[in-house]
């Protein structure tokens, strides 16, 4: 039985605190949608309510989606999970580095390709080419299966294989073979007319509730068809009939859209993070939530935020859609409300508030120079980065509490010595942190013209810093523009320098400005300028050579 006061009242107050302007949230047991209700507005300047009806931009829950198309071709013997990319796509993935990425790691995140964003066209401007796209952006800059990296990428080249196994835009197959048997009828691809007249117009946010709210006009990822990393359109009672054919071991009205073990293959843990119970499974997230395996996959565009989850097990999900992106890294918290409709309490425990007698191993620094996490001990609560309590299950098992990851596992992986040696949680893992320690060249000579690749967000670039004088420098940025860096110094085998630059407008509708701020810090050691940039739309390693 729903309480649908109670979960009405969390999802209001979540939205309210976030002056979010709409959503829309459904609950599926089994075969039924046993609640669903809007909340806010889809468009506010035209006083348009959020109802289950609502139409929204799903962003990566396109994933999975595809996922499902994709692997119906693979049980029509067109590929195997552990064939080569490269030996099926007619434009290849470069810079292979060690083994090449097979089509499982495409669909675990594990292929080696950075994580990056598809390009953004306004409606009626002209696309890029899909496999001139690929080209550009399928390289790799790790081994695979080395470290987990959200690669938008591989469901681009994903979509491009489904054009070259079935000859038809991975689109078109989509509608036929997942959308219609499914029941879909209020979903699509592109920006249709049937789309448009129910699609909830879309916001951004630069910054916190106090910050005004900007509608986003119309666009579309990137190519054509639209980018298969996220361009599907759907509502929540539309996905969650794709979430019950998932529940029902992939069948839906009795039509069987991928057979049982298939279905098995996508909910398993085929990438563990480190020696956790979570990873991936085929597309899917996998995780413990309040230890019950939770399966789920979330997405964010400029102006839409979404979650998507469910206890296979249970055969219980929540979809909920939003039109607002703030920046933030928010995602409707739909597993709160998975547990809601399952009757349970928060797993939080009065006894939480107990210092663990291992206390001292697990307080301190992980991750790197980039991303850092710290534990640290505040009145009795074992805390990560000063807003998730952790809840200790046994020495190397924690639960977390908080606004985000809340009810998931954390393990924490101890070395031969008894010393920890990383902790793991979701999909990542953040080792035990130790200063870079880096042999500065105090005395080199930085003046000169210095050249070097880097790659973010929105691609790969490269960097020409020239160095006039030690309180002077220019530089490109990823348009190609140079800058004047300010507050500028060169001195003592060190270089810093910040600037703002002007980003291309296909990226810059990602956000709310067209210009990121990114600071510079580099060393000189070995002849070379190594460091980081650090920009408000996230932070990456660089080298540079003297030109």
């Amino acid at each position: 039985m729903v309480d649908a006061e109670r979960i009405a009242s969390f999802i209001s107050a979540e939205l309210e605190g976030r002056r979010h302007p709409g959503s829309s949230v459904s609950i599926v047991k089994g075969d039924e949608v046993v609640w669903s209700r809007g909340f806010g507005y889809s468009d506010i300047r035209n006083d348009r309510r959020a109802t289950p009806e609502t139409i929204y931009g799903c962003a990566s829950i396109t994933k999975p989606v595809v996922t499902t198309g994709f692997l119906q071709l693979m049980e029509k013997g067109k590929f195997s999970l552990d064939d080569k990319v490269n030996d099926h796509l007619d434009v290849k993935i470069r810079d292979i580095v060690g083994e090449e990425p097979t089509i499982r790691d495409l669909l675990t995140h594990y292929t080696g390709m950075p994580t990056r964003v598809p390009p953004l066209y306004l409606l009626g401007e002209a696309p890029i080419d899909t496999r001139k796209y690929i080209g550009e952006a399928a390289r790799m800059v790790r081994p695979r299966g080395e470290e987990w990296a959200y690669c938008n990428t591989s469901f681009t080249i994903v979509g491009h294989l489904i054009q070259a196994f079935t000859g038809i835009p991975y689109d078109e197959y989509l509608k036929e073979h997942v959308l219609k048997p499914l029941e879909m009828t209020s979903s699509d691809f592109e920006i249709s007319p049937m789309i448009e007249a129910q699609l909830a117009q879309g916001y951004k946010r630069g910054g916190g509730p106090e910050k005004p709210l900007i509608p986003s006009p119309r666009y579309y990822l990137g190519m054509k068809p639209a980018d298969a990393a996220g361009s599907l359109y759907s509502t929540v009672l539309d996905l969650a009939k794709f979430v019950s054919m998932n529940m029902n071991r992939g069948t839906y009205h009795g039509r069987r859209l991928l057979k049982e073990e298939t279905i098995a293959a996508m909910q398993k843990l085929q990438a563990s993070t480190g020696k956790s119970r979570s990873g991936m499974g085929l597309t899917w997230f996998r995780t413990i939530h309040d230890g019950r395996v939770m399966l789920y996959h979330t997405g964010g565009l400029p102006d839409f935020a979404n979650h998507v989850c469910f206890y296979p097990d249970e055969r219980l999900g929540v979809c909920w859609l939003s039109n607002l992106q703030d920046g933030s890294g928010w995602r409707p918290p739909a597993p709160t409300v998975l547990r809601m409709t399952k009757g349970d309490e928060s797993s939080m425990k009065p006894s939480i508030q107990s210092t663990p007698n291992n206390w001292a191993k697990i307080v301190g620094v992980y991750g790197d120079e980039i991303h850092r996490s710290t534990i640290r001990v505040v009145n009795g609560f074992l805390v990560l980065d000063d807003k998730l309590l952790l809840e200790r299950l046994d020495d190397s098992l924690y639960r977390v509490h908080g606004p985000s990851n809340d009810g998931e596992e954390l393990t924490f992986e101890f070395g031969e010595d008894g010393s920890i040696r990383q902790f793991d949680l979701g999909t990542s893992f953040h080792k035990s942190y130790t200063p870079a320690v880096l042999r500065v060249d105090n005395g080199a000579e930085l003046v000169g013209t210095w050249i070097g690749e880097y790659v973010d967000a929105h691609g790969f670039h490269v960097m020409e810093l020239r160095i006039q004088s030690p309180g002077s420098a220019v530089v490109n940025g990823p348009n190609g523009e140079y800058i004047q860096l300010n507050d500028f110094r060169a001195e003592l085998g060190e270089v810093n320098g910040h600037g703002a630059f002007r980003l291309a407008r296909e990226y810059a509708l990602w956000g709310t400005s067209d210009y990121v701020e990114t600071e510079i810090h580099l060393k000189a050691v070995e002849g070379k300028l190594v460091g980081i940039l650090l920009g408000n739309n996230g932070s990456t390693k660089i080298e540079l050579k003297r030109k």
